[in-house]
């Protein structure tokens, strides 16, 4: 069974989305990802030691929002993730209708790396590093793959 939020750090969980996170600023964007790949670079960046906000986790759409400075969103250029501006924490903040949100919570990081938001520059950079290495792991032969997670 795979986990619904896989993750190697100590994340405060917030069963519900309501009332947000205390130190949310009332100016913010907020940047969309897949769970799986959002996880990871934020794994990747706590290990590097850099700060990380509050993440509002959707569990309908396998979704992380993930708050950062506003004026972000006029700057994402990205094929992983979309940023859009304000503090809409919608799923799909426009094109065609979606599913409603169901199960969403807010999970933030272990002390003493919480912060109001994400750094923006940073987590681009942690997303396009994470999703070339599983794109690379995903393109090698399936033997190969097995052999390199051996340690026996």
């Amino acid at each position: 069974m795979t986990p619904l939020l896989s993750t190697r750090h100590p994340w405060r969980l917030q069963f519900g989305e309501v009332p947000p996170p205390f130190m949310l600023p009332p100016e913010l964007d907020v940047v969309r990802v897949s769970m799986g790949l959002g996880m990871a670079a934020l794994d990747e960046m706590i290990d590097c030691g850099n700060r990380v906000g509050p993440l509002l986790c959707c569990m309908t759409h396998r979704r992380l929002l993930v708050p950062v400075s506003s004026g972000t969103a006029h700057v994402w250029r990205a094929a992983h993730s979309a940023c859009a501006p304000g503090p809409s924490l919608l799923c799909s903040p426009q094109g065609p209708p979606q599913s409603l949100c169901h199960n969403r919570f807010w999970v933030t990081p272990p002390e003493p790396l919480t912060c109001p938001t994400t750094d923006a520059g940073v987590l681009h950079d942690s997303l396009s590093l994470m999703r070339a290495r599983m794109r690379n792991v995903a393109q090698q032969p399936m033997g190969l793959r097995t052999r390199e997670m051996c340690h026996v």
